[in-house]
């Protein structure tokens, strides 16, 4: 794994670059922050043997019990977590597909089976008995509309007792 932000096209390398496509914002903000980490820790051991700054901040560090190798760690799980979430996105988009295309099948079928009906209403009559062997229910007027109606319930009314 490497931690890099000058080689985005590395399959490897945990870059901004490859936090970039994650669509989810709570990961994409997480991988945000775990690349900031990396990158600092990574820094501060490699700018260790160079800046007394940066060699204090390392013995501070190991001193908690950070190396390097968290950062390395972090960076293989950051990539994982962007594999992964590639891999959902792209299961989300067929499971989407799959859905619109089942809506519109579901669709068709209920605008060929209303024009089927219309068709034997007008053939056998609007209340023939025959239309019930078909599965077609029978025509409602008007005036039975109005009684079946029943007034609206609140959306946010109280459990009623049965």
């Amino acid at each position: 794994m490497r931690i890099s932000q000058d080689s985005p096209e590395d399959d490897l390398a945990f870059t901004l670059e490859s936090i970039r496509p994650v669509r989810d914002f709570t990961a994409r903000k997480t991988l945000e922050q775990a690349h900031a980490f990396v990158e600092g820790v990574t820094r501060m051991f490699r700018d260790a043997g160079t800046s007394d700054d940066a060699a204090g901040l390392v013995r501070e560090l190991a001193a908690v019990g950070i190396t390097s190798a968290d950062a390395e760690l972090l960076a293989t799980q950051a990539r994982t977590l962007i594999e992964v979430m590639a891999d959902r996105d792209r299961k989300a988009d067929i499971f989407q597909a799959a859905v619109r295309e089942a809506g519109q099948g579901e669709r068709a079928m209920y605008q060929r089976l209303a024009s089927l009906a219309r068709v034997l209403r007008v053939r056998l009559g609007a209340s023939a008995p025959a239309l019930a062997s078909f599965g077609v229910p029978p025509e409602i007027t008007d005036a039975a509309r109005a009684r079946v109606r029943q007034p609206p319930r609140p959306l946010y009314s109280a459990a009623t007792p049965k």
